[in-house]
């Protein structure tokens, strides 16, 4: 009986203490998305992961507009300079330094980098 409350004990110690820390960062400290500029806006950019035209962009319908444009944000604008935002042209191949990302579809952040692909 001692045995089998030892073996128990030790089992339940072992399990407690795994899958904590293992001293390494995290790779998501800065998420990026890539993709491309679908609408520009005031104050936010719509970018998709695939490249859509002008009407596609309107998404009138979630379920055709996500078939076509893959995963899609809105990006707020507040934190990027005014000289990013005026060279932001539909279609651009960007990546987008962000926070964090509302559930939603299309999904909802804020900008804090962006950065033009070649």
């Amino acid at each position: 009986m001692k045995s089998l409350l030892v073996i128990l004990i030790v089992v339940f110690l072992s399990a407690c203490g795994t899958g904590g820390a293992s001293g390494e960062q995290n790779s998501e400290e800065h998420p990026g998305f890539i993709g491309y500029i679908a609408k520009v806006e005031d104050n936010q950019i719509l970018v998709t992961e695939n490249k859509v035209d002008d009407e596609e962009a309107n998404h009138e319908n979630l379920d055709q507009f996500g078939e076509k444009a893959g995963q899609a944000i809105y990006f707020s604008l507040k934190d990027i300079d005014e000289d990013t935002i005026n060279n932001l042209n539909v279609g651009d191949h960007i990546e987008v330094i962000h926070g964090a990302v509302a559930e939603s579809y299309p999904g909802q952040s804020s900008a804090k980098e962006i950065h033009h692909i070649d």
